[in-house]
This record gives structure tokens, C-alpha cells and sequence, in this order.
């Protein structure tokens, strides 16, 4: 693949200098339109050692609006990062709606050096293909533009360069022994980036080699193809201009009205529901979905079992002791814990985790209540504000509600589109099984009740002083629409529960049972990977 490119091409600097300031302000007009169409933009710069990613970034700057535009210069991770999953940290610098990231290298760089410098065996680097895969299509379906260049020289123009560099002792301290590594080990890095490159190619992030020989032809190209790009998603024409090297007549204003005017009522649904063009996400529709036969799992849940006073306080006693030493093996093997809540209103699931934090170290563990997101997290992918509160390693997170009301209050509120709730159930396992492979325990808990007993309580809450505030007129409506959440939530349990993360249904009429069998649930997970404690 690499080996094909032409690297002998170039562009004058005179028509360079001539082209280049119109790109610019085409630019500049486009991050205004897509700041109101609220589309984020990331823009990854890989490439060979010396060939001046930071100074193509520095191009296409330079008549942006830096308030909406963020540059992450990428390194290997620090102490601090390697505590969660290794997508972790990338997560986190995802561009918020209507916001642009680019970075200077990538999530590319650490899989690709530890590829190169033989740390991963073939299924780790298969598995961190498939990761990469699964990120960059999950933000892609949420409307995210992603350009992905590969800043492409020959092994004798980067020795050039080295040497170049460090006869120059204001330019020898960029050059790094990893540089001379890496072209004394070209061969090694080229295979390896191919194979990468056709493993993660897909067709909503590509790969675009610049021959970068001749700097400026590099980042014209890297101009013209961002712009063209984006043209594209907001639903016009590339304009013919940039092609043949024409001035452009806009200034950002103007240009940006024609622009918006440009789009009709049909390119503007796209820009909306963009997650519809893409291939792996094609949606069902709701025809097709009712159709689909009722599982009726919570519908055979037994709700008559209950626990006698004297046995509850002498298995709490007992299971919370035993929960009280596998704390501290948390900590010491380091390992992730979540815990994950989801029920119905008043089924009991602070209670259940007060039990479960009582002999605990106040220190090991965050609960996080889970409710309608806001400031960042409202104007990121659903599944950010979830990546930013994981656990780093040695402690343990307790999610009362959690990602999974994308499937359920969002899919029956309407909060949700059809087409992102449907595809939420494979983001949803594929965001688990990536915290399982970095060595997370997880245990998710379904607190069933009947109609019946859920109404007892909210009217035991309306005339008990100090829990009226846990009742609000919201618990109300959503028991209206008790079938639409039951049927939500068979669909939840059964397209949902893996062989890493299964759900346990918690059968919640009787709150002594429902405590009891949430810890003994978690004290055997945790016994089954940490190893059984004695009291």
C-alpha cells in the first residue's frame, strides 16, 4: 500500500502562498457552520518522525476560531492513565458537539509502538484493531466528522531530515533516540502501519496518505481534503475552486449564509441523522421491533420470596464481613470494580448499596448517581460521561442507574432516536467487554418489584416525613407507562447479558431478600476472581 505512493509530488511555493489563504478562510466559515449544525470534528496528524505534523497543524490554524478548537499533542500514557482502560484517556478529549479536537498522533501512536517494538502478541493486537474499530465507529454514529492522515516520507528523506536537524544545535533537541529507532527500523514500522491501516479503515473514518516530501503539498492537501470533507457532511458541494487553485470570495459572514441557505430541508435531515448513513447501524424499524416476540423475563420473576428478620441480620453480618476483606483485595491486586444498578422506582436500590458501603473504606469506593446529563456531558456522546467516571484500578464504582437508561427512559421518553437506542444495546456490550478485558468485575443488578408493591411504597413515601423528597411527579408519569418499560426492559436483559456481565434480577418485593441476595451476589464475583477470604 505505502510502497505505491508517489512521494516526488509537489506544488510551487508561489501557488502555495496563493491558494493557501483562501483555504483558510473557507475554513474558518466552515468551523462557524458546523459550530450551528453541532457536528464535532476530529482530525488525527500520524506519521514519520521529522515530518512536521506540528507545523500542519500550525497551517490549518491559523484563521481558526481557537475558542472551538482544541490540538492534543500525544504522548505515552502516564502513571495516572494507565489506572483505567488504555481508550480512556482518549475518550475524554473527544470534541464536544459542534467543537473540533485534532491531534497531534493518536490513539494510533501507542498501539502502533508497541506493535513495532514486539510488546503485543497477535491477538492483543487484533483485539486493539478491534477497539479502535469499535470508538471510532461509536462517535461516527453520533454525528462526529473523523479525518485520519498518515504523513507518508522515504527512509533516506527521513534520515535526511535527522541529520538536518541535529546539525542545527537550535533544531537538535527535537530528535530523540526513538526517531533513530524508528528509521533504523523502517521496514518494521511500514509493515506494521499497513497492516494496521487495513484493519482500521472503514468507511466512516478513512485513511488519507499525504506524500509529505514537499511540506507545502502536504498541507494544501491536508487543507483542501479537510474542507472538501466537510462540504460533504454538511450536505453541499465541494466547490470547484479548490481544485484548480482559484481565489476564493467569501468572507466568513457571507459565506457562511450562502452556505446554510445551500442546504435544503433533505440535506439538513442528514446532518441531524447522520447515523443513518452508516452501514453498521443500519436501523430496524419500529414496525419490525413490535413484531419481535415479547421475552417476557420479568413476567416469571418470582416476587413471593422473603427473608426472615433473624436470618437477614445474621447473613448481613456475616456476607458484609466477608464483602469488608474483599475490599481491601480490590486494592491489593488492583483491581477495577462496577456495580451497576437499574430497577424500578422504589424497588430498593439505595438501600441495597448502603448495605453494600457500610463496612466498606469510605476511601475505595464513588457511587454515582445517575440522572438527565448536563454541562459537558450533555454535549458529548451518551457513553462519555460514563467513560469519565470509571474506576481507576483498586477501587470500585457503584452506578445507581448507569448507561442503560439509554435502552429504557430514553427510548420511552423519546429522548433518543429510534436509530441510537436500537444500536445502543451493541455500543452498551462493547463498551463492557472492553472494561472486562482490562480486568474490570462487574456485576449488574435488576430490582424488580410488582405495580402493586411500587404503589404501596410511594404512598408510604408521600405520608413518612423524611422520604416525601424521594417521591417527585417524574416517578408518577413513568408508572403510567409500566408495560412500554417492562417490554424496554425484557429487551434490555436479554440483549444485554453476556457471558463477561450478566444481569442478575433481584426479586425486590421483600427489601431483607433483595439486600441479602445483592451481597451475596457480590461477595461470589468477587470471590471467583480475587480468590476466597476467610473470616
Amino acid at each position: 500500500m505505502l510502497d505505491q505512493i508517489d512521494l516526488d509530488r509537489s506544488i510551487k511555493k508561489r501557488d502555495y502562498k496563493q491558494r493557501l489563504p483562501d483555504l483558510q478562510q473557507h475554513l474558518y466559515a466552515l468551523e462557524q457552520t458546523l459550530l450551528e449544525a453541532r457536528i464535532p470534528t476530529l482530525i488525527i496528524f500520524e506519521g514519520w518522525a521529522t515530518t512536521s505534523k506540528i507545523n500542519a497543524i500550525g497551517v490549518l490554524m491559523r484563521r481558526l476560531d481557537p475558542r472551538g478548537v482544541r490540538v492534543h499533542s500525544i504522548t505515552p500514557p502516564c502513571t495516572h492513565e494507565m489506572q483505567y482502560p488504555w481508550l480512556h484517556r482518549f475518550w475524554l478529549k473527544t470534541p464536544g458537539y459542534g467543537q473540533m479536537a485534532i491531534f497531534d498522533r493518536s490513539w494510533y501512536r501507542q498501539v502502533l509502538t508497541q506493535r513495532t517494538r514486539k510488546q503485543l502478541t497477535t491477538a492483543e493486537w487484533h483485539r486493539y484493531c478491534e477497539d479502535i474499530v469499535t470508538f471510532e465507529r461509536q462517535i461516527a454514529s453520533d454525528g462526529a466528522v473523523l479525518l485520519k492522515f498518515w504523513l507518508h516520507i522515504s527512509q533516506q528523506e527521513q534520515r535526511n531530515r535527522l541529520r538536518r536537524l541535529e546539525a542545527n544545535r537550535l533544531t537538535a533537541w527535537q530528535v530523540t533516540d526513538d526517531d533513530h529507532w524508528q528509521n533504523r527500523h523502517y521496514h518494521r514500522v511500514n509493515d506494521a502501519m499497513e497492516d494496521l491501516m487495513a484493519r482500521t479503515d472503514t468507511p466512516y473514518a478513512p485513511w488519507i496518505v499525504l506524500p509529505a516530501t514537499n511540506t507545502h503539498y502536504a498541507h494544501l492537501t491536508a487543507l483542501e481534503t479537510i474542507v472538501n470533507r466537510l462540504q460533504a457532511r454538511l450536505g453541499v458541494q465541494a466547490n470547484p475552486s479548490l481544485a484548480s487553485g482559484a481565489s476564493l470570495e467569501y468572507n466568513g459572514c457571507s459565506f457562511r449564509r450562502e452556505l446554510m441557505a445551500a442546504q435544503d430541508d433533505a440535506a439538513a435531515h442528514r446532518v441531524k441523522d447522520y447515523a443513518l448513513t452508516l452501514p453498521s447501524t443500519a436501523p430496524i424499524t419500529d414496525t419490525a421491533v413490535a413484531r419481535l416476540p415479547a421475552p417476557g423475563i420479568l413476567r416469571r420473576v418470582d416476587l413471593t420470596r422473603k427473608l426472615e428478620d433473624k436470618k437477614y441480620d445474621r447473613k448481613l453480618v456475616r456476607l458484609q464481613a466477608r464483602l469488608h476483606l474483599l475490599g481491601y483485595q480490590v486494592y491489593r491486586q488492583k483491581r477495577p470494580v462496577v456495580l451497576v444498578f437499574e430497577g424500578w422506582d422504589a424497588a430498593g436500590k439505595g438501600g441495597a448499596i448502603q448495605r453494600i458501603t457500610e463496612t466498606i473504606d469510605p476511601r475505595s469506593y464513588t457511587v454515582h448517581s445517575i440522572s438527565a446529563p448536563t454541562g459537558e456531558d450533555r454535549v458529548h456522546h451518551y457513553l462519555y460521561r460514563f467513560w469519565r467516571r470509571l474506576p481507576e484500578r483498586g477501587t470500585i464504582a457503584i452506578f445507581d442507574r448507569s448507561w442503560y437508561g439509554r435502552v429504557l427512559v430514553e427510548r420511552i421518553e423519546g429522548f433518543a432516536h429510534t436509530n441510537e437506542w436500537q444500536r445502543a444495546y451493541a455500543e452498551i456490550n462493547e463498551f463492557e467487554r472492553q472494561l472486562i478485558a482490562f480486568g474490570t468485575i462487574m456485576c449488574k443488578f435488576w430490582l424488580h418489584i410488582s405495580p402493586e408493591e411500587q404503589l404501596r411504597r410511594f404512598e408510604e413515601r408521600q405520608s413518612v416525613p423524611y422520604k416525601t423528597w424521594k417521591l417527585t411527579e417524574e416517578d408518577w408519569r413513568n408508572r403510567e407507562k409500566w408495560d412500554a418499560y417492562e417490554q424496554a426492559t425484557d429487551e434490555m436483559l436479554l440483549r444485554t447479558s453476556t457471558l463477561a456481565a450478566p444481569w442478575t434480577i433481584i426479586e425486590a418485593e421483600d427489601k431483607r431478600f433483595a439486600r441479602i441476595k445483592v451481597l451475596r451476589t457480590v461477595v461470589k464475583r468477587l470471590e471467583a476472581d480475587l480468590g476466597k477470604v476467610r473470616l
